[in-house]
């Protein structure tokens, strides 16, 4: 007779009458069992939460759209806008993030990504189930999507909206491939609220477009009918404050190069990242190939899409996977059955296992506790903060315009605004023309006219990184005078301004010059 481990959902709702050495009961405890460790282990990895360079700033740009009531204004932020028009296509996450952050703190913050990260895991391995996986077998598969979700997971970023919303995508389409249903039509007032909260909705309209084109041209879907569903998905992420002009503004930034952000940049195979995405496309691949479920070419050309996705920017990993859970998760399932089949390897569970996988979803929830209380500065991973020269210009109470390195722009604008106004920060494209952003750059790294924004009059203050090339020519500036300096940061103010000569009579605060450790804000 031969034993299994567990059994599928799928069997146990349906009271399939598979002869079972124990009674079902004892198989539905082992499925659960299973479950409950995979889930843990979800929300514990999801708990873990490091500060990012735009959470920040997301705050702030809440509770300014709040108190404001305005989403379309001039960026208050920077002195070099000149009043241009703030693009803000978060608004809505930003928000929502700023009412979480009023009411719970960083637990809330905290509490509501890893929230969201559980359920895409549950949604997921309901899907699994549904299509004839084993709780083992969908958890495995699950395990491996959640560790291409912890690049982007690890911090709160408005992309955790897109996520749930991505996935609601994907399954709608490879439920309509089988059967159509009415409830794809939930999808235009889904992509109404998506594109409010992130400009990943480009990602879900183009995964939608290639769907409907693919199965209409195939016969399989109605021309009138997919045309109405794509046309209605497209017109509704027009409502926006920003209206059809949102369109062009986000493709014309998609396709710019960001050579200064790692997550824009290719994915590279040979690291490990890269050969654990390898891995996962081959398992998808023998998936497809040795699987005898109907293979439709519409799923099969979104699929192709979304894993080639990464290999233009490692941020469109977690959108790949999901892609890859969903489509290719169903033939994974089958083929494993048939090859354990062929091969009728008998096995003995015991019933310490479910047992065993209690316990260790147990001690996973309770180690997520302690992570939620606090979105901790990790250098090594978020990078640092200058803490101390920021909070040495707080103190000081001064008013200022601020040079600054492009990663720090939104924790000074947060600490210092409305004293202090900045140079650039994270928003890029959106409050920032292509002039002003450049020079920034080159202020940054200290190459070409690295001093073109310093040769604005009204740049009173500069923040750069100590050691770097922008620090040295600082130190051989004329008119420039470094007033406070640690191992990351060095503050330097223009001679004979008001501002240097107040932040010359304080001393600096104690503080970690990196932020190391300290707990956001």
């Amino acid at each position: 007779m031969r034993h299994a481990l567990v059994d599928s959902f799928a069997q146990i709702a349906s009271g399939a009458s598979r002869a079972r050495p124990w009674p079902a009961d004892r198989v539905l405890w082992r499925e659960w069992a299973v479950v409950a460790l995979v889930m843990g282990l979800a929300l514990y990895r999801f708990s873990v939460t490091v500060a990012d360079p735009d959470l920040w700033g997301h705050i702030k740009f809440g509770e300014t759209i709040w108190r404001s009531g305005r989403v379309a204004q001039p960026d208050p932020f920077s002195y070099l806008t000149s009043g241009r028009l703030w693009v803000n296509h978060e608004w809505l996450s930003e928000v929502v993030f700023y009412l979480v952050f009023k009411t719970a703190g960083a637990f809330g913050l905290i509490t509501m990504k890893a929230a969201l990260g559980v359920a895409v895991t549950a949604v997921l391995y309901w899907h699994l189930s549904r299509q004839g996986l084993t709780a083992l077998r969908g958890g495995i598969l699950i395990v491996l999507v959640i560790h291409f979700f912890l690049m982007s997971l690890v911090t709160v970023r408005t992309l955790i909206f897109s996520y749930p919303l991505l996935l609601l995508v994907l399954l709608l389409i490879h439920d309509g491939t089988s059967r159509w249903s009415n409830r794809i039509w939930i999808l235009p007032a889904s992509f109404a609220l998506w594109a409010n909260l992130h400009p990943g909705f480009l990602a879900g309209l183009g995964v939608l477009s290639i769907w409907a084109t693919v199965e209409i041209l195939t016969g399989h879907l109605a021309v009138r009918r997919g045309s109405i569903l794509v046309v209605t998905c497209w017109l509704a992420t027009a409502v926006n404050p920003y209206g059809p002009m949102l369109w062009g503004f986000l493709v014309k930034t998609a396709f710019l190069p960001r050579p200064e952000i790692s997550e824009w940049q290719p994915l590279v195979l040979m690291t490990r990242f890269g050969l654990a995405y390898v891995a996962l496309v081959a398992l998808a691949l023998w998936g497809l190939i040795y699987s005898r479920r109907p293979r439709r070419a519409s799923l099969m050309v979104v699929l192709a899409v979304t894993t080639l996705l990464p290999l233009i920017a490692l941020r469109h990993a977690p959108l790949a996977a999901l892609a890859i859970a969903v489509i290719a998760g169903p033939h994974i399932g089958d083929a494993w059955c048939r090859w354990v089949s062929a091969r009728s390897v008998p096995g003995r569970s015991s019933a310490w296992l479910p047992a065993g996988a209690l316990a260790g979803a147990l001690i996973l929830v309770t180690s997520a506790l302690p992570h939620l209380s606090c979105i901790r500065i990790t250098p090594e991973i978020g990078g640092g903060y200058p803490a101390r020269a920021v909070a040495l210009i707080r103190e000081s109470g001064v008013t200022a315009n601020l040079a600054i390195d492009f990663d720090w722009g939104e924790y000074a604008l947060y600490h210092l605004s409305p004293a202090i106004k900045v140079s650039i920060d994270g928003r890029r494209e959106t409050a920032y023309d292509e002039v002003t952003y450049t020079a920034n750059l080159a202020f940054k790294y200290g190459e070409g006219e690295w001093d073109a924004v310093l040769r604005d009059r009204n740049t009173d203050l500069a923040l750069v990184r100590t050691g770097f090339p922008t620090f040295n020519l600082m130190m051989l500036s004329p008119g420039w005078r470094p007033i406070q300096r640690d191992s990351l940061a060095t503050l330097f103010g223009r001679e004979g301004s008001p501002a240097t000569e107040a932040l010359l009579r304080l001393p600096p605060p104690v503080l970690p010059p990196d932020g190391a450790g300290l707990c956001f804000p």
